[in-house]
């Protein structure tokens, strides 16, 4: 069984959320859970600046296109995809 949890969700309440993946492995709870970042082991991943770095909400939906972007695109496919268009595309930047 696959256990999904978006980033946005977990940095908005990280303890239930890792909570939730501790027990969807079977495993205990402890409270170093939510210090990941403060380890000291070495980490030999790509990322692995951000190990280091607390969860952070700076980078969150920023991969949306802004919606005066994606105007004519979605306007030139016709009322019906550019009302459902406009609810994919944020309006602020």
């Amino acid at each position: 069984m696959r256990l999904e949890i978006e980033y946005e969700e977990l940095a908005d309440d990280l303890e239930p959320n890792v909570r939730r993946m501790l027990a969807h492995r079977g495993l205990e709870w402890d409270e170093r859970c939510l210090l990941f970042h403060e380890t000291t082991r070495p980490v030999s991943a790509a990322s692995s600046a951000q190990v280091r770095r607390p969860l952070y909400r700076t980078s969150m939906r920023r991969w949306r296109p802004r919606r005066e972007l994606l105007e004519p695109l979605w306007e030139g496919f016709g009322p019906e995809l550019a009302a459902a268009g406009a609810q994919c595309a944020i309006t602020d930047t």
